[in-house]
């Protein structure tokens, strides 16, 4: 498994994709807080409350909403490539397991996607600090990470679906058509009044980025990405395992 994990982190490093999703994670909260700063454009303070709490909205939406995106594109590269590549072949000759080939792929990308997470909201902290944001405080920015981490995690767990969905299309399209899908989909579900069990639309709600009013789920709202994130990888693990891969 150590080697397993290790040639992943190796395609990972030395891929242009690392920069970018670096440089993204720094750029996004930077851009967001010069926005809620009023340097550019206007700030969203028709949310209410301090400065540093509508920041913390304001990350809620980044991490929630963008990150389905990102981290879903993250998911869809480490395992689409294999097949946009025609590497697949070759990684399923090895004399290595294909649970293990998968379980390795599925960590390094949810370990990416939490340190991508993690620096965005230093990056943000640090901003917020320079510019002395009201309301920034040791335990407002202890509580928010609490609420942000665990928006993290309910979004790191729905990149499962966009790594089965890269393996089934056995490339990058049919995942990256996936993840658009989910979050038009997730958009319909506010309407139909089912977006508290729709797992899409779960982060954005618990993070407070459709509204603060909307913030309160119950338990089995809250577990439902994280159910789905464990139903994508078991899939993901069948397909790799019994799927004909010529």
């Amino acid at each position: 498994m150590r080697t397993a994990i290790w040639a992943e982190v190796l395609k990972l490093r030395r891929s242009r994709i690392l920069w970018i999703s670096l440089l993204a994670s720094a750029m996004m909260p930077t851009m967001m807080g010069l926005v809620q700063a009023g340097v550019i454009g206007t700030p969203a303070n028709e949310i209410g409350g301090t400065q540093w709490e509508q920041y913390l909205i304001v990350l809620g939406s980044l991490i929630s909403i963008g990150g389905i995106i990102g981290f879903g594109f993250v998911f869809s590269w480490l395992f689409g490539r294999e097949y946009s590549d025609r590497t697949v072949k070759d990684l399923l000759a090895l004399p290595m397991s294909r649970a293990r080939v998968v379980t390795a792929k599925l960590f390094v990308a949810a370990v990416w996607c939490f340190l991508l997470a993690i620096l965005a909201y230093g990056v943000a902290c640090i901003f917020s600090g320079l510019l002395r944001f009201e309301g920034m405080t040791g335990q407002a920015v202890a509580t928010g990470l609490s609420r942000y981490m665990a928006t993290t995690c309910m979004v790191i767990s729905l990149g499962a679906p966009v790594a089965w969905s890269a393996s089934v299309g056995r490339g990058y399209l049919s995942s990256l058509g996936f993840v658009v899908l989910t979050m038009i989909t997730a958009q319909f579900s506010g309407a139909l009044g089912i977006a508290a069990y729709f797992p899409w639309a779960i982060p954005s709600l618990f993070s407070g980025a459709a509204g603060v009013e909307n913030m309160h789920l119950n338990a089995v709202s809250l577990s439902i990405p994280f159910a789905i994130g464990l139903l994508g990888a078991a899939a993901t693990l069948v397909w790799w395992r019994y799927a004909d891969q010529k």
